[in-house]
């Protein structure tokens, strides 16, 4: 039976699974073709891209163009996204209508004297092991067979490509990865948001969880609170089989002092741009004004103002109130 706070995707077997991401240009049994070719090519449908970072152990896998990356297209868009609302509140990145200006705007509230401390989560898509992708389909009433074709469909051994003896992890780039990252840890940000708001409860607590960031902030709160609530933070992650990232903690710091989180500085009643983002739009700026401007300039600035004009338009909603 289905745990109460997981999406209801009963997905009884392939042939299910065939019919539920099915359209009106793909049949069904033009999906179950699809699936079956994967299950017997897997292998050979995903490596690891050029944008991995072998020295901090990041390996981006990519399926893009091949059948692989269709079929995980297919159910990330017809099994995992139709639940995105389902999740609570305080969760985005990866998630339809939830980015990260929106997390961080999240943030802000409604006293003076704010104070703000993020986590980063080491190596967080390599931190979930396929058994836990099984048992979160398994939790969504899934039979077992079907909870084991989605979980070896979503993972592959960790580290480099070919590497003997390594246990299966969800895999970084695959477009499945972010929602189900969030899924299979959601016992533990959910009783990271209690627990830690049962200290905070008087404070203005505020938390946003961005995939592998993890932002709390209060408002007129003492050391001796906010450093129990850091510390408590630490230990439900790490109870949760989590390793946290040190050099990327920040640790309790007022909104006085320049606080970012998401490359968006947090002020008084909105965000901005982050420093680094906020040089980028200078440099650019001066540069389009030279004679001789390249394409590429252009078009970087334009994004660039298209990006700070919609924060600004997120600063100006009344959803933030």
């Amino acid at each position: 039976m289905p745990n109460e706070i997981y999406p209801r995707i009963n997905i009884r077997s392939k042939n299910d699974l065939a019919k539920r991401i099915s359209n009106k240009k793909l049949k069904t049994k033009d999906s179950l073709r699809l699936i079956n070719d994967v299950l017997k090519n897997f292998d050979k449908y995903w490596h690891d891209s050029k944008a991995s970072e072998p020295e901090k152990e990041k390996y981006i896998r990519s399926a893009a163009g091949n059948n692989l990356g269709n079929l995980l297209d297919l159910i990330n868009k017809k099994v995992l996204a139709p639940h995105d609302q389902t999740l609570p509140y305080f969760i985005f990145g990866g998630i339809s209508d939830r980015n990260h200006v929106l997390a961080a705007v999240n943030l802000l509230g409604n006293r003076r004297d704010r104070v703000f401390y993020k986590l980063d989560l080491k190596h967080f898509f390599e931190q979930i092991p396929q058994e836990s992708v099984f048992c979160f389909f398994l939790k969504c009433g899934c039979s077992k067979r079907a909870s084991i074709l989605l979980s070896k469909l979503c993972c592959v051994p960790e580290g480099k490509k070919w590497t003997k003896g390594t246990k299966p992890v969800l895999a970084r780039g695959f477009s499945t990865s972010p929602r189900l990252a969030v899924w299979c840890n959601l016992d533990t940000f959910q009783k990271l948001k209690w627990r830690v708001g049962k200290i905070l409860k008087n404070y203005d607590f505020k938390i946003s969880v961005y995939v592998d960031d993890i932002g709390i902030s209060a408002s007129r709160v003492d050391t001796e609170t906010i450093t129990k609530a850091l510390n408590l933070s630490k230990k439900i992650i790490e109870a949760g089989n989590l390793k946290l990232n040190e050099k990327k903690t920040i640790l309790p710091k007022s909104f006085s002092d320049t606080v970012e989180y998401l490359g968006l500085k947090l002020g008084r009643n909105k965000v901005y741009l982050g420093k680094a983002t906020q040089s980028k739009l200078d440099r650019t700026i001066k540069a389009r004004q030279k004679i001789g401007c390249t394409k590429e300039t252009k078009e970087s600035l334009k994004g660039l103002k298209v990006y700070r004009k919609y924060v600004n338009s997120i600063n100006n909603s009344k959803t933030i109130i």
